[in-house]
């Protein structure tokens, strides 16, 4: 069940999770433009979880490399952000005079975590091959990285991300009113996301807040 004030208008709230690399960041983008381009044309804020990620092996959770002995922070624990100013935020902006019609959270962890999950009006899971994924994000730490750092991106990919992927992300894909492969066209399957967005925002101001646990 959505969170909020009975009876104020509030941001639509709507959860994109997926594994690392998966295509949540890029069907994200692929919404907005559809959201704000629609008819009518909806004002759209992204939330992303990576922002409030700590980053470092003081505040937030750690893993030892098994192959270098290495203490290295673990981003894929569902404690690796701040989820607490997270949800704070999230709920000061979507109840401010000059909220947007629809926030958009997408990160690893956002079904995961029932404090975002009961926050969110649509939930959606962005599901691709491991392999895929594996490759998608050796490329794209590559290019925003060192082209000699491949080794040290394959045993994080191996010896985090796939482990926080089994323990955290895969798993709550139960709680997805919508899973989409993140290897579809985008731009052929936002503009439906869109609709059902618009649909369920109307049917929110006409009638009592629904119960968003059942599927579509």
């Amino acid at each position: 069940m959505s969170v909020g004030q009975p009876g104020a208008k509030q941001s639509f709230i709507l959860g994109i999770a997926g594994g690392s690399a998966s295509g949540k960041s890029t069907f994200a983008a692929a919404l907005e433009g559809a959201l704000t381009a629609g008819e009518p044309p909806l004002r759209v804020e992204m939330v992303g979880m990576d922002r409030y990620f700590y980053r470092d092996t003081e505040r937030g959770p750690s893993f030892v490399s098994p192959s270098t002995g290495e203490t290295m922070p673990d981003n894929n624990h569902a404690e690796s952000a701040d989820n607490a100013r997270l949800v704070v935020d999230l709920d000061a902006r979507r109840a401010a005079p000059d909220a947007p019609d629809v926030l958009i959270v997408e990160g690893l962890m956002t079904l995961h975590l029932p404090e975002i999950r009961n926050r969110l009006d649509l939930r959606l899971f962005i599901e691709l091959d491991a392999d895929e994924r594996a490759l998608r994000r050796l490329l794209r730490n590559l290019k925003i990285g060192d082209p000699n750092s491949a080794p040290g991106i394959i045993r994080y990919y191996r010896e985090c991300a796939r482990v926080g992927h089994a323990r955290y992300v895969e798993p709550s894909r139960v709680f997805a009113d919508l899973i989409l492969r993140g290897d579809a066209d985008f731009a052929r399957t936002a503009p439906p996301i869109a609709e059902i967005i618009r649909a369920r925002r109307n049917s929110r101001e006409r009638e009592e807040p629904y119960d968003n646990d059942s599927n579509l």
